[in-house]
């Protein structure tokens, strides 16, 4: 699947249109990170403005949404990166909010190899091949925008950016051997997270909720985790896991610094916000 990359909405009028959505309820929330020691931030999860916490499959479901060989068409992910979450989206919905860790220089756009900083701009699902984490979707960074800003500061050349347009209008992941780097993932949880829990679940077997792996994390049950990736997003395993199973190359993957959080559909958050917003002809 070819993949339009030149048609893909610029990632602020994507924001703007997905909260001017009919229906759609930005959710209030606290700030979305701290700061620990050494410099390091964590990534911070309130409770209620992620999920819903259940299965995609089950989601997928009761919308009504039908696959397409297996897979969810029409799909776009969201990345916020100031509110650490990934949504999925489907049409005009937000099916589900993902938990998520950055890049360890989580401000600021990815600009050079070895910057340790999360891209921003709009991408797409370019590969879903294995890495050396638990599960992989392949961003397609850099594209158009990252190279030609590149090339104007001198900081690859046309070849190089000639290489990167190629592939990306084949709808394949371009090379990370320029200056810009590369391999940005969206990917499964710390490997020493991954550890720690196999531990736990190796003397306990029993402690391993239905449908979980030994050595996952529960993600309803985390309250924070540190920003450790080299740029890439991490997710806790069973949520890569799914997106992994349902979602196609070629899928849109729009990654902004600041937006609003859309709350689960259902969620107090969202019950709330509706319960008070006025109603048409701005009646109370």
């Amino acid at each position: 699947m070819k993949p339009a990359a030149r048609r893909a909405l610029p990632a602020a009028l994507l924001v703007a249109a997905l909260v001017a959505a009919p229906g759609l309820v930005p959710a209030a929330r606290a700030e979305a990170s701290r700061e620990g020691p050494f410099g390091w931030t964590y990534a911070t999860y309130v409770p209620g403005l992620y999920g819903p916490d259940l299965p995609l499959a089950t989601l997928i479901e009761r919308a009504g949404i039908e696959l397409a060989d297996g897979r969810l068409r029409g799909a776009r992910l969201l990345v916020i990166k100031s509110e650490r979450r990934v949504e999925l989206w489907v049409g005009e919905r937000m099916l589900k909010a993902y938990r998520a860790q950055l890049g360890q220089r989580p401000l600021g756009p990815k600009t050079r190899r070895g910057d340790k900083r999360t891209p921003e701009g709009t991408y797409f699902l370019c590969d879903l091949r294995a890495s050396k984490y638990h599960r992989a979707l392949w961003v397609s960074y850099p594209n158009l925008d990252d190279a030609a800003a590149a090339l104007r500061e001198g900081r690859i050349g046309r070849r190089e950016r000639d290489a990167i347009a190629a592939a990306l209008e084949r709808g394949e992941c371009p090379p990370s051997s320029t200056s810009l780097g590369g391999l940005i993932l969206i990917h499964g949880q710390q490997p020493a997270l991954t550890a720690t829990r196999l531990s736990e679940h190796r003397r306990r077997p029993g402690r391993v909720p239905a449908g979980r792996e030994p050595g996952d994390a529960e993600p309803a049950a985390m309250r924070e985790y540190l920003d450790w990736t080299n740029g890439c997003v991490s997710l806790f395993n069973p949520d890569v896991r799914e997106l992994h199973a349902l979602l196609p190359r070629g899928t849109p993957v729009t990654i902004v610094a600041r937006g609003p959080a859309t709350s689960p559909a259902g969620s107090s958050t969202q019950r709330e916000a509706r319960r008070t917003a006025p109603r048409a002809g701005g009646g109370p």
